[in-house]
């Protein structure tokens, strides 16, 4: 069983960094450093990150819980991620020498960076031999000598923790001879079991017999009250998505509205209005909007409506000196529903104490409170059969059945509990493993760690701890934070993508991610007490900082999430030790200086979730592989990206009408090498080659797409310059806005030469009426022989 990362200020297991670390040093001693004498110290580093890694493969399967071992596992860690920085940076220095030689076009000699004077007379140059760049590399093509310093001090270190890793072995008394390990890197190709919700039958009719109940009060409030975990977000669920209760035109029309908000610890009155806003008045602008204007909108639409409202996991504050504010931010949130809305108006509020029913008395009156119980014995082991055994294999484990029935009571009842430990007994058929596993206390925290005993989804699990409960998880974005910080581990044939995509359905398969099915779409959310149980194995590594929280004994987070006001973010500055930083302000316009990101010379993932004056000056963040940015005003400044050589994605979101439809984005994107795609909700703007081209969206490597329009900057000759582009697929669509053949020439299609498909839409009827010359034109978009091409009418 791995504890290691259930440690308070240890976090995550090291050994997947560690595995992936050496992986990458073994690869560039083979690749660059074959002369003897070079690279020396990547080979000391390389021979202690293996005995390192022998040793913790040993130490993670103990627990930790002295403070001197706590000490010397973060030694040994601070060391190992010391020698993934240095490679990641070495990493960075390839690709500068890479535009270098590209900028140069040496035809005979190749240097592969630019020397100072001091360098020159050390410099080696290599004869070209029909090669750009040499495999051998020495020290000079690293820059000055600083590198060199940095590396060699970083091989003493590791040289140090592998003394450091020794003492704790024995330490922990441990006598056990360190055996070779087996990676366990490889994740199932194919997803596995769905949940289903099992039981709750006659709760859920309860409560929607309450809900048609006719009442001349509104609303009216009905409480569903238990424990973490019991089930309260489920049965709300249930309710809320019953054929019965939906509006017109899906259902028999009850309710008029219905809204769902998750609520979490932090009562926010105003941005849960906007909330209910986005429901009732989704173009209403909630920028710099006052909270009158708010509720103001609100009771206008809600009015002589019947609605259906549900708080989920509404937190009671109990502190005195809090509670008379909480209260009052309560009755002020509430103000816009009460007397406006149409009689029969219900709200359910999902909470784990019933004390909030003397707050909510306080607006309007309580028609009921449901208190939850565990699942009954028979339901409980209906859902661990579920998990354990899928729907197509239950009468195959006759014999297991007993110890199932008979032990599943010691799961209290707890849904969460149960699907957790199902597919932890999923594929086992020993009697006595069933007995271990069922007679454990899983609903303690260590224990539920056995469901994460792939060493693989200790840090992807974990890093979840940096969203805010209640949050709404992006696959897509996720997976890509994740590659950013190398905890997916590469795979032949298989892009990190789709291994990423595979850890994050296994963990939904594990029930560490929840899957909630709303009106037709699939959101992904991790249920409080898995938000917890990440933050408990994420202690050292991950903080989210709220409101009234400080910077203090944070010098070992690496990976910090800023949820407040974020007005002082500029003592963030002293922690240099930052690989990642997420702003999550829904509603607030804020102006980050420069001089946050100045010192942020390890950083990894920014992502700016929240509405923006200006991009500031990230250009010194020479390791961001992973950007996010929302609602920004301002252009980009070239120089901002011309120095990000390993930025892999940039996501760029708009919502506001007021916002240019477009993004201009720098030339100096065309020449990153490891940008694979670009994703945005807006057209992107780009200069390529001193001319404007609008694009939807641009994957290097993958897609990029371009839509003919009649308007200027969106002309089909405008491609003439997308040689560089080094997209495999282009999209063009809008073809029927093209003007003529000359202009299908323009466009220069048999000149892209990374292009290996090609797909051409346009709307045939169009097309037909106005132009007569399609036939030509599309003769004209015939492309070298190399590339597939479909041509498809949208009629």
């Amino acid at each position: 069983m791995v504890v290691i990362s259930a440690v308070a200020g240890i976090g995550w297991a090291i050994s997947p960094v560690l595995d992936i670390v050496n992986k990458k040093i073994e690869s560039y001693i083979e690749k660059y450093f074959q002369h003897a004498g070079t690279g020396e110290h990547f080979e000391e580093m390389k021979k202690s990150l293996g005995e390192i890694r022998l040793i913790m493969a040993t130490v993670e399967k103990q627990r930790i819980e002295k403070r001197e071992e706590v000490q010397y596992v973060q030694k040994i860690k601070d060391a190992i991620y010391e020698a993934e920085d240095v490679v990641k940076e070495f990493e960075y220095k390839l690709v500068e020498n890479e535009k270098f030689m590209e900028q140069q076009k040496l035809d005979s000699v190749a240097i592969v960076t630019q020397p100072s004077e001091k360098q020159k007379s050390a410099c080696h140059t290599w004869t070209k031999k029909g090669k750009e760049l040499s495999e051998n590399l020495d020290w000079p093509i690293l820059g000055d000598g600083e590198f060199k310093k940095k590396v060699k001090e970083v091989s003493a270190n590791l040289g140090r923790a592998k003394s450091s890793a020794e003492i704790l072995l024995k330490l922990m008394d441990n006598n056990t001879k360190i055996q070779s390990f087996e990676q366990e890197n490889e994740p199932p190709t194919t997803s596995q079991i769905s949940d289903e919700i099992v039981g709750r039958k006659v709760e859920r009719e309860k409560i929607i017999e309450l809900l048609f109940k006719e009442n001349n009060e509104t609303p009216t409030i009905i409480q569903i009250v238990g424990q973490g975990g019991i089930g309260k977000t489920t049965l709300g669920r249930l309710v809320y998505n019953d054929p019965r209760v939906l509006t017109e035109p899906e259902g028999q029309g009850f309710f008029d509205q219905k809204m769902w908000l998750s609520v979490s610890e932090n009562f926010d009155g105003i941005k849960l209005t906007k909330e209910m806003l986005k429901y009732v008045s989704p173009n209403f602008s909630l920028s710099d909007t006052s909270f009158d204007s708010l509720q103001k909108e609100l009771k206008e639409k809600l009015a002589s409506k019947r609605i259906l409202l549900v708080l989920d996991n509404l937190w009671y504050v109990k502190d005195v000196n809090r509670k008379s504010s909480f209260e009052q931010n309560w009755l002020q949130f509430f103000a816009p529903l009460k007397n406006s809305t149409k009689p029969g108006s219900k709200i359910i509020v999902t909470t784990r104490e019933a004390a909030v029913e003397t707050t909510l008395e306080s607006f309007g009156s309580v028609l009921e409170v449901i208190e939850l119980d565990g699942l009954n014995d028979a339901d409980s082991w209906s859902l661990l059969k579920l998990k354990a055994f899928g729907r197509k294999n239950q009468d195959n484990r006759h014999n297991l059945e007993p110890i199932g029935e008979e032990h599943v009571k010691n799961l209290k009842g707890f849904p969460l509990a149960i699907r957790v430990v199902g597919t932890e007994l999923r594929g086992k058929a020993d009697i006595q493993e069933w007995k271990r596993i069922l007679n454990d206390n899983v609903v303690d925290k260590s224990e539920i760690l056995e469901a994460l005993t792939p060493d693989y989804l200790q840090p992807c699990f974990a890093y979840c701890s940096l969203f805010p409960k209640g949050y709404y998880l992006k696959p897509d974005r996720l997976v890509h934070m994740w590659i950013a910080q190398e905890f997916v581990h590469p795979r032949e044939k298989i892009s990190s993508e789709e291994i990423g995509k595979l850890y994050f359905r296994e963990l939904i398969d594990r029930s560490f991610i929840q899957v909630i099915k709303q009106e037709n779409k699939e959101y992904f959310m991790m249920h409080d007490l898995m938000n917890d149980l990440a933050c408990h194995v994420s202690q050292g590594e991950c903080y989210i900082l709220k409101e009234g929280d400080t910077l203090k004994n944070l010098g070992s987070v690496r990976h910090l999430s800023v949820t407040r006001e974020l007005a002082h973010l500029v003592s963030i500055c002293g922690l240099d030790k930052l690989r990642t930083l997420i702003l999550i302000s829904d509603y607030s316009k804020v102006d980050v200086a420069d001089e946050v990101f100045t010192k942020m010379k390890r950083i990894r993932v920014l992502h700016i979730d929240c509405y923006l004056d200006k991009l500031p000056n990230i250009g010194e963040c020479k390791l961001l592989q992973y950007l996010f940015f929302r609602n920004c005003n301002s252009e980009l400044a070239p120089d901002t990206f011309s120095k990000l050589n390993l930025l892999n994605v940039l996501f760029i979101r708009k919502r506001l009408k007021h916002l240019r439809d477009t993004l201009k984005l720098p030339q100096s994107i065309c020449s990153m090498s490891r940008l694979e795609f670009i994703d945005t909700n807006k057209s992107i703007l780009m200069d390529i080659g001193g001319h404007d081209v609008h694009l939807s969206k641009l994957w290097r490597g993958g897609s990029a797409i371009f839509h003919v329009q009649k308007k200027e900057g969106w002309e089909l000759g405008h491609l003439r310059d997308f040689n560089n582009i080094k997209a495999s697929s282009l999209k063009i669509k809008g073809l029927e806005n093209v003007a003529s053949t000359e202009e299908a020439i323009e466009a220069r299609l048999g000149g892209k030469e990374h292009v290996t498909y090609l797909e051409l839409k346009w709307d045939g009827k169009s097309i037909l009426e106005s132009n007569i010359q399609h036939n030509e034109i599309l003769e004209a978009l015939t492309p070298c022989t190399n590339i597939n091409k479909k041509c498809d009418s949208d009629k």
